[in-house]
């Protein structure tokens, strides 16, 4: 019962914690099984014979077949960086509700394309393509969504269910090409068909959800649609409209919006094109301000860690890096690897997420994964364990070295999804400003794909070129992935969203006597930077800038 606790920063009534606000913090969270199916299951399908005979990649040569994988990986990630960058428009124009049900039918579209394909990779690459868009999409809205719905006591838990769904789905991928290869005939189409149609049950799934979720309050108040933003807050909250709590969280989103219902009422005056440049002017200078700044680059650098460490390239390209330790049933040990990724996501951020923290398990996680991908490199440098046709052959001391590097990947992608694979979404999602909270979200998440993208691209060569280099290469990212949490994040854990801008240094809370009563004391602000002698200084893009002083 401990790992339940829900712990507060202030006295809360149990209401808010109902089972309508999981419930919808469940369906939002259910777009991300879209990507975690989608990241899992093709790389085991495009070497699967049936597809390379259908789309005549058996007849390549090896560099021209590492290519045409790399473009029918990478063109998710491309059409995914679009989507993201569309994502902000739609949201913040229609609503996240709204956003990610155009989201969903892009992908079914994308999905039914891919599965229709018949001897051309035009129809995998569009299909592709629209998925990617969908997805993209999803990734910029789905977060936000989550976040401005849940209590700042269990913000964590709820966004961590967008994580938890992506290694739902990304197990069900893993496991279904799997079950394909051993009772599928691989030579026959339907084995490639049957895990591609199979992306259109959880985007099915999701489109149904959406019919009965409601619009976030924090929108429409932002859209002065405030009577029934109050009506979606009470029923999320489980209060009445005259609740004490009920009032003093509308207080608090009034507060912020102020200056963003007077940019949007320029419109009228100033007329639409002229609004328009002067909106981007007003969002360029917004994110240079300080104390937002920094949070600019805390977001792009989080996204940048959480793809350069490896993981991606374990999920896209998985065979070729099981091989590459001496691995033969690829398959099987690709799910349980996924298996293990997920049990992980769970209980961290089922259960941990919202008492440990953000940065803690930053630290650890980052520490484990760099100790992990530096002996997986040396056992390959050493051992050359794919020069060997099979285990049997190997000596005793280089198989229990096999072993051990399995073992290895297992820490590892348990270590990665109980750290910065959800926690890059938590933070990305609930520390920024509500005015450019949508556009932020799209930023993170073309910085997202950006990545992503490189990865895709990149993992085929640099696994032929590099060899063991490739793991010291993603052990060293993972090292300044540690010395970064250790240095710029400070801990957010149970702060309201508003809240953020006075741990950033943006807001001057004196200024702002409706946030009088929620202000953080210095000791206060103190707990939620850095221990260290260091963390008096927060991150700028370009200069270290002092932490905020009452």
């Amino acid at each position: 019962m401990l790992l339940l606790n829900i712990v507060e920063d202030r006295p809360t009534p149990p209401q808010i914690y109902n089972y309508k606000v999981y419930l919808t913090a469940l369906c939002i969270s259910w777009g991300a099984c879209l990507f975690g199916y989608d990241s899992s299951y093709i790389g085991t399908t495009i070497v699967l014979p049936s597809f390379q005979t259908a789309f005549g990649l058996s007849k390549l040569s090896t560099h021209e077949l590492a290519n045409v994988s790399a473009n029918i990986v990478s063109t998710f990630q491309l059409g995914a960086f679009g989507g993201a960058a569309l994502g902000f428009p739609l949201m913040e124009k229609y609503g996240r509700k709204i956003a990610l049900i155009i989201a969903t039918a892009v992908f079914i579209i994308g999905a039914i394309v891919q599965t229709v394909a018949t001897h051309q990779l035009s129809y995998v690459y569009s299909g592709r393509f629209l998925v990617g868009l969908g997805v993209g999409s999803i990734t910029s809205a789905a977060p936000v969504f989550l976040a401005e719905i849940s209590p700042p006591a269990i913000r964590g838990r709820l966004v961590g269910l967008y994580e938890i769904s992506y290694q739902v789905g990304a197990v069900v991928g893993f496991f279904i090409n799997y079950g394909i290869k051993q009772h599928q005939n691989t030579k026959a189409a339907e084995s490639w068909r049957i895990p591609t149609a199979l992306q259109l049950v959880p985007a099915g799934m999701l489109m149904l959800g959406l019919v009965f979720v409601r619009e976030t309050p924090r929108f429409l108040f932002k859209q002065a649609r405030d009577a029934e933003a109050t009506r979606n807050l009470c029923i999320l909250r489980d209060l009445s409209p005259d609740h004490p709590y009920i009032l003093d969280e509308i207080a608090s989103i009034r507060t912020q919006i102020s200056d963003v219902t007077v940019l949007h009422a320029k419109e009228e005056t100033e007329g639409r094109v002229a609004w328009f440049k002067s909106y981007w002017r007003g969002i360029a200078k917004y994110c240079l301000a300080k104390g937002i700044r920094n949070r600019m680059a805390i977001g792009f650098m989080m996204m940048l860690f959480q793809n350069m460490v490896g993981t991606n390239a374990i999920n896209y390209y998985s065979p070729t890096i099981f091989k590459s330790i001496g691995v033969s049933n690829t398959s099987l040990y690709t799910g349980i690897f996924g298996a293990l990724k997920a049990a992980a996501s769970v209980v961290f951020l089922g259960f941990l997420v919202d008492r440990l923290g953000r940065r803690l398990p930053l630290l650890v996680g980052g520490i484990t994964c760099c100790i992990c991908m530096f002996y997986i490199g040396a056992y390959i440098k050493v051992a050359h364990p794919a020069s060997y046709a099979s285990a049997s052959l190997m000596s005793s001391s280089t198989q229990a070295g096999a072993k051990a590097a399995t073992a290895a990947i297992f820490i590892f992608g348990m270590s990665f999804a109980a750290s910065w694979n959800g926690l890059a979404w938590i933070i990305c999602s609930e520390i920024y400003p509500l005015k450019i909270r949508g556009f932020c979200a799209a930023y993170t998440a073309m910085a997202q794909w950006l990545w992503q993208f490189v990865i895709a691209r990149s993992t085929p060569y640099a696994a032929a070129s590099l060899g063991y280099g490739l793991f010291f290469l993603f052990g060293s990212f993972c090292a300044c992935a540690v010395v970064f949490a250790y240095f710029f994040i400070p801990e957010i854990k149970g702060l309201t969203l508003e809240q953020m801008d006075q741990v950033f240094g943006y807001v001057d809370f004196d200024a702002n006597p409706l946030l009088q009563d929620r202000q953080l004391s210095n000791d206060e602000i103190e707990k939620q930077t850095n221990n260290t002698k260091q963390n008096d200084y927060m991150l700028s893009p370009s200069i270290i800038a002092p932490k905020i002083e009452k």
